[in-house]
C-alpha cells in the first residue's frame, strides 16, 4: 500500500492500543460468532429544488465475526455502501468500502472502546492510489464513578458529527429481568429484551471516506452522519447447523451528506429522512 500522503498522527495510540489488544492470550476469550448483513433504503427525499427524490438511493452489505470474553470483546467488520447520487458532476463514484478491527475492553471502573480501519471508494482500492484520509478510526474511555457504579463518565472521538472531535460522554448500564438498557450520550440509546429476542436503539451514526475521481487527480473526502433508529426481532434463535435470522426495520433521520462536487464546490447537503429494512443472519 503506497500513501500519496503522510498518515495522520492523531491514530497512532490508537493503534498501538488495537495492537496490544491483538496478542492478548487465546484461553481468555470464551466465544465467537460471525454475521452477514443486508440493509435497503427507500429512495431519499432530498430537500430543495433538485435533485428529485429518486435521484439518491442507498443501500449496506456487510459481514463481520467477533470474539466474546469476560474482560471484553474484538472484532473486524467490512461493509459495502452504494450511495448513488445521480445529479451534478461528484468526485467520487458512490461506492463505499471500510474495514475496521477493534472492540472494547474494561477492567475495574475503566473501560475502552477503539476501533481503526480503512475507508474509501472502490476505485482508489482497485487503482492503489490512496490518501491519508483513508485512515480511519474512533476511540472512548470512562470511568465509572465509583467500583460497581452503573454510571460512567468519559470522552469520545470520532467523525459521527462531522469532522473528527473529541466530546465528553455519560454512559449508563442497567441490566435486570426486563432486559438490558444502555443510554450512552450524546450517541447512543440501546435496549435488548430478555433472551436477546427484541432490541431497539436510537444512535448516532457517521464517518468519513476517503474519494477519488475517475481521473485520480482529486483526492477529497466523503462525510455521511445521521440519526439512526432501528427495531430488531429474531425469528430464529440459531443453533450449530443453521444460522441465527434477525430482521429489522427502521429509518435514517436527517441524513447528511457532505462531499466534493466538480460543478458546485463542496457540498454539505442534507438528503431527508428515509425508512429501511434489513436482515442478519449471525452464526
Amino acid at each position: 500500500m503506497q500513501f500519496t500522503d503522510p498518515p495522520t498522527p492523531c491514530f497512532l495510540p490508537l493503534v498501538v492500543l488495537l495492537t496490544a489488544a491483538l496478542v492478548l492470550p487465546r484461553a481468555s476469550y470464551a466465544s465467537d460468532h460471525a454475521y452477514l448483513l443486508y440493509r435497503q433504503w427507500q429512495s431519499y427525499d432530498w430537500q430543495g429544488d433538485t435533485p428529485a427524490a429518486d435521484d439518491v438511493s442507498r443501500v449496506q452489505r456487510g459481514l463481520g465475526w467477533r470474539r466474546r470474553a469476560p474482560a471484553g470483546s474484538f472484532g473486524l467488520d467490512y461493509d459495502y455502501q452504494a450511495l448513488r447520487i445521480r445529479t451534478g458532476d461528484p468526485a467520487h463514484n458512490g461506492h463505499l468500502h471500510r474495514a475496521t478491527f477493534g472492540g472494547d475492553w474494561h477492567h475495574g471502573p475503566y473501560r475502552v472502546e477503539a476501533r481503526a480501519g480503512l475507508a474509501g471508494t472502490s476505485n482508489m482500492f482497485k487503482d492503489q492510489v490512496f490518501h491519508r484520509e483513508v485512515l480511519n478510526g474512533r476511540m472512548a474511555a470512562f470511568r465509572a464513578l465509583n467500583e460497581g457504579s452503573r454510571l460512567s463518565l468519559g470522552v469520545g472521538g470520532d467523525h459521527r458529527f462531522g469532522s473528527f472531535r473529541w466530546l465528553p460522554r455519560v454512559r449508563w448500564a442497567h441490566k435486570n429481568t426486563r432486559g438490558h438498557w444502555l443510554i450512552d450520550l450524546p450517541v447512543r440509546l440501546r435496549w435488548q429484551g430478555p433472551g436477546n429476542r427484541w432490541e431497539f436503539r436510537v444512535e448516532r451514526m457517521g464517518d468519513r471516506w476517503a474519494t477519488l475521481d475517475k481521473a485520480q487527480a482529486t483526492k477529497s473526502t466523503l462525510y455521511l452522519r445521521e440519526w439512526r433508529t432501528e427495531l430488531t426481532y429474531r425469528i430464529r434463535p440459531g443453533d450449530e447447523r443453521w444460522p441465527a435470522v434477525i430482521l429489522g426495520i427502521g429509518a435514517s433521520i436527517d441524513t447528511r451528506v457532505r462531499y466534493r462536487d466538480f460543478e458546485e464546490g463542496t457540498l454539505d447537503t442534507r438528503l431527508g429522512d428515509a425508512l429501511f429494512g434489513s436482515i442478519r443472519l449471525s452464526w
